[in-house]
């Protein structure tokens, strides 16, 4: 497990009862990270209860960590982790709900396009009973290569999962921890977390939130990432429908296969009896065969993966965590935190 940052004491912080975890990634947000806090501390201000907020720097190359560091004194709600390389959104997201002591989590971005003072928003409509409440950019200040792209992979998402919510993209989400931290997220996965909740009987509802123009850095996302969002719909289908009875998805796969099993078939069959042009019954039965094959390979995949589930104590709420083993803290840095903290004390 990670090694959280804090210079309130150990002691201390392990008999302080946190209600609130603000998860916060963040990658080469050295511009970023001090007026983050400050917008932070002000959308806090009103708060009754404890709160901590985690920042993730996720293997930055710039100047984010010695920032964190530096503003740790003045903002003793602070822990930080430090991944040793850039492992990506997900994993970033995932390494603070590991180490989150908060009944809520709340995530958003770093990079000041989410409103902090959207926050108490989302808490307000967590109390009405829901498990999961996502932040809805109503009113988006991307350029229109990335929203529109966007709004297609959101109606796509909503439509092959049943959780129907307009922006799936957005970070600023709250979340209750049960239900959080039972997801073991891996790849890019962190935008499918309500609807992989919704599996497990989560409520998941969204609010509207701000959202502004991106002011300093540049976005990490590209447009390799809209043909990623794609094979992830995909691939979160398989999970979401078929995660607890794989032989039933591999059969549906095998469908299409079959169709062209028996249409080759009857091709075959009628240029032996008709004696069709020279080399066709040859195609027919060869494709015929191919087309056979690939559906007994996945019937056969599907029944070892029955084998799996059955002899296993997998659930669908329990994914992979590739690599999850590389992702620790510099103990350098650590070492050099606890001794400012010491000295601040």
């Amino acid at each position: 497990m990670n090694t959280l940052i804090n210079d309130i004491g150990e002691k201390h912080y392990q008999t302080k009862q946190i209600y609130l975890s603000i998860i916060i990634p963040l990658y080469n947000e050295e511009e970023s990270v001090e007026k983050l806090l400050a917008a932070l501390s002000e959308a806090t201000r009103q708060f009754e209860f404890d709160y901590e907020i985690i920042l993730v720097d996720d293997g930055s190359t710039d100047a984010t960590w010695h920032i964190i560091e530096t503003l740790k004194a003045a903002y003793p709600q602070i822990r930080a982790i430090k991944l040793r390389r850039n492992f990506g959104q997900t994993s970033a997201m995932v390494a603070g709900f590991e180490n989150a002591a908060g009944e809520i989590i709340v995530t958003l971005d770093g990079d000041l396009q989410n409103d902090p003072a959207d926050i108490p928003k989302l808490l307000s409509k967590m109390r009405e009973g829901y498990d999961i409440v996502s932040g809805w950019r109503k009113d988006r200040k991307d350029h229109w290569s990335r929203v529109w792209p966007s709004k297609v992979a959101n109606s796509l998402i909503s439509m092959s999962t049943g959780v129907h919510l307009h922006d799936y993209g957005c970070s600023l989400k709250a979340y209750r921890s049960e239900c959080i931290k039972s997801l073991k997220g891996y790849g890019d996965m962190h935008r499918f977390f309500p609807a992989l909740a919704s599996m497990t009987g989560a409520r998941v509802t969204e609010v509207p939130v701000n959202h502004y123009p991106r002011l300093h850095g540049q976005s990490k996302y590209g447009f390799d990432r809209i043909l990623k969002v794609f094979s992830d719909i995909f691939s979160m289908n398989l999970i979401i429908r078929f995660s607890s009875m794989p032989l039933i998805g591999f059969c549906l796969c095998a469908i299409p296969f079959l169709v062209l099993t028996i249409f080759f078939g009857i091709l075959t069959v009628s240029a032996w009896l008709f004696d069709w042009t020279e080399g066709k019954l040859v195609f027919f039965l060869i494709s015929g065969v191919i087309s056979g094959m690939a559906v007994m390979q996945l019937v056969l995949l599907g029944t070892v993966g029955e084998l799996i589930v059955g002899t296993s104590d997998l659930s669908h709420t329990n994914m992979p965590a590739l690599l999850k083993k590389e992702i620790k803290v510099v103990h350098h840095n650590t070492q050099v935190i606890s001794a400012n903290a010491r000295s601040s004390r």
